[in-house]
């Protein structure tokens, strides 16, 4: 009986043993799946995420927690790019506008006033808002269709801001002894933006398809500068706007943002070839870089058109 009795508690451990075993590598490889699958395909996407067709891999899918969506911060995929070519200029920006640029990048001259200061500190703030809101979009997007709604509202909204705020001061160093223009043209970029702001609030612009008109939208917000420019040919002659406003920047600053909007309305170059940009140099993150570059542009044309200014009262 002491034989028999040993043998089945013997057989019983072995059992357990087998069973632990087991249950431990269900663990393991329940752990292993969760790790692979933090990235995702298209195809495994709700449709709410389904945006563009042509990036096929790479996707963080809906995760309904913010510790979630901010871990994503720590791992390669399909939005790094987008997040990181925002999130650190944002941060530059906001540390040059309360700290380095007004100490470092403007050189100070008899005639320097408060509001000179005023001016290229609102494009500063302008664009760290612009970056910022962009940057916590492609972050937080994954969270769940109501707060992707909500955070591509801001990241539009962002927009708005950095393309008022970039106007407002060539619209001052440029008619900087023409108070009367200078409140116009303000309050006409004012109106503008309040008109895109309606617009941008409104649920139908974020779908997938107003993405060509979104683009195009942007582009003739951008566009609207002209309108301050071409006056200025007119009263001051183009030598006279030359000595005025440093257009050669700003031209480059059109091309960067014109070109980067041109690119991410058409989705180039994923659509020439699918699933081969879903980690680096799509569309989005072509625009993003373009952004980024058309405003270092405006903040030299902001710089030098405040010395060309002052070079007027000391001439």
């Amino acid at each position: 009986m002491s034989i028999t009795a040993t043998r089945r508690r013997n057989q019983e451990n072995v059992c357990c043993k087998t069973t632990t075993s087991i249950k431990v590598e269900a663990l393991k490889s329940k752990a292993t799946l969760r790790k692979k699958k933090l990235l995702h395909d298209f195809h495994e996407l709700p449709d709410w995420q389904r945006d563009n067709d042509k990036i096929l891999t790479g996707y963080v899918r809906e995760t309904l927690s913010w510790k979630k969506c901010l871990y994503s911060l720590f791992y390669w995929n399909n939005e790094t790019v987008n997040i990181y070519t925002h999130l650190v200029p944002a941060i530059v920006y906001f540390v040059f506008g309360v700290t380095l640029t007004n100490y470092f990048l403007i050189p100070v001259f008899p005639s320097t006033t408060w509001s000179d200061y005023t001016v290229i500190n609102i494009f500063l703030m302008g664009a760290f808002l612009c970056l910022m809101c962009s940057s916590c979009f492609h972050c937080m997007k994954q969270h769940s269709e109501k707060q992707s709604d909500f955070w591509s509202k801001l990241d539009y909204l962002g927009i708005i801001s950095l393309i008022s705020c970039s106007m407002i001061p060539i619209i001052y160093f440029g008619y900087f002894d023409h108070v009367s223009y200078f409140s116009l043209f303000t309050i006409v970029t004012l109106v503008l933006a309040t008109f895109c702001t309606i617009c941008v609030l409104h649920d139908k612009f974020n779908t997938s398809t107003f993405r060509p008109f979104r683009a195009m939208f942007f582009i003739l917000f951008g566009f609207s500068g002209l309108l301050p420019l071409t006056t200025g040919l007119f009263k001051f002659g183009l030598q006279g706007v030359l000595n005025r406003i440093r257009v050669s920047f700003v031209f480059w600053e059109a091309l960067f943002y014109i070109s980067g909007a041109l690119i991410y309305g058409f989705r180039i170059p994923e659509t020439l070839a699918p699933g081969k940009f879903d980690f680096f140099g799509s569309s989005h993150q072509i625009f993003h870089i373009m952004v980024v570059l058309g405003s270092v542009c405006h903040l030299k044309a902001i710089i030098d058109s405040y010395k060309l200014m002052h070079s007027h009262f000391h001439s």
